[in-house]
């Protein structure tokens, strides 16, 4: 009865904790930064300018009137001025109703400059939406999921605490340490200390690694040519650590996906056909495989190359050729989903094959 009822004590607290952070992003006073709510704004002069490298832009000033809600300076109106390129590469235009953080760095509020927008708030409802849903949808998984996701968050806090801490070049072989943890801990907590997990952690951790070897080696042949770590440039530890790092990272979150899929496909098919041989059991994961590996690898590409879209933007509305923009923006993804797509591919024989052996020696034990 209590594990029946933990579940939603579990919910219950997550979703508390989720208002609370929605109650504290109102809570002006709070914040280091005073803030202002803007009010009224004009347009007050547009300028075409050219750069030394040839690039147009559009530079707009804007007249802004706003009124700040905290600090000592409570109450007083404001009347700023923001200019902003239409590129919008290292500013920002801001909208009326708007709250932004203020820089006031004199009691007379003469040299007083905008910060950045405060999304916190929006970023509190999204997340409240999202932990609401996955508790009604998906109920005691749900809740199960978003704690290892928690529990999996402090991991990867933890190995950057121990990371700060040691050689700059251990990344990897902290990933490599830490990774199994993570693999274990995400599937124990969301499908529970069973047969169908056991299969899965022991299949992502082999075709994780496996898949691993093959990119770094393939990787370290060609000696990074064609790997471009422009994106990269402002990290001061070594890049190319940092990139097979997420090279493992990302596999095994791919190998873990289609291998929970197998495993509770095959534990499905072999208690409903119990005289199974380990051949017949094999392929008909195999069969189960095939039909869903290429959803997941249009996932990875996807998931992967949508996070450079804003990139190519910036650089293609700047004059960027498309011969420079697309190498420099989307070589180290493009790395990225090969691997890991080669990751998804690797995990259904080997999911298969680990499955169809334990699961038909449980069938045996049973007869």
């Amino acid at each position: 009865m209590l594990q029946k009822y933990l579940w939603r004590f579990f919910a219950a607290i997550l979703l508390t904790l989720n208002i609370w952070w929605i109650y504290q992003t109102l809570q002006y006073n709070q914040y280091h930064e005073p803030l202002g709510k803007i009010t009224k704004i004009e347009t007050s002069n547009k300028q075409d300018t050219i750069d030394e490298h040839q690039n147009k832009d559009v530079l707009t000033t804007q007249k802004i009137e706003l009124i700040v809600l905290s600090s000592q300076y409570k109450g007083k109106k404001l009347t700023l001025s923001n200019t902003f390129s239409q590129s919008k590469i290292k500013d920002q235009d801001y909208k009326k109703g708007e709250l932004v953080f203020l820089s006031i760095k004199d009691s007379n509020m003469s040299q007083t400059t905008i910060l950045d927008t405060k999304r916190d708030t929006g970023l509190a409802i999204m997340m409240f939406c999202f932990v609401l849903l996955l508790i009604l949808i998906g109920r005691k998984n749900g809740v199960m999921s978003l704690l290892g996701l928690i529990i999996n968050t402090g991991l990867f806090y933890c190995l950057l605490i121990i990371y700060e801490q040691i050689s700059s070049q251990s990344l990897v072989w902290l990933c490599l340490l830490f990774f199994p943890i993570i693999v274990s801990s995400t599937l124990i907590i969301s499908n529970g200390w069973n047969q169908k997990t056991n299969i899965s952690i022991l299949a992502t951790i082999c075709s994780t690694l496996v898949t691993f070897i093959i990119g770094v080696g393939v990787i370290t042949l060609l000696k990074h040519k064609g790997l471009r770590y422009e994106e990269m440039e402002l990290i001061t530890r070594p890049q190319h650590a940092l990139f097979i790092s997420s090279l493992l990272i990302g596999t095994m979150g791919a190998s873990m996906d289609i291998s929970i899929t197998l495993s509770t496909a095959m534990n499905e098919i072999g208690q409903r056909h119990k005289q199974l041989t380990p051949q017949t059991l094999y392929q008909s994961g195999i069969q189960v495989g095939s039909d869903v590996i290429g959803p997941m690898i249009n996932i990875m590409f996807f998931s992967y190359l949508s996070g450079s879209i804003p990139l190519i933007l910036i650089f293609l509305r700047n004059g960027m050729s498309f011969n420079y923009t697309f190498p420099i923006s989307l070589s180290l993804e493009v790395t990225r989903a090969l691997i890991g797509s080669i990751g998804i591919v690797l995990t259904i024989p080997i999911t298969s094959f680990i499955a169809s052996i334990f699961l038909t020696r449980r069938n045996e034990h049973e007869c």
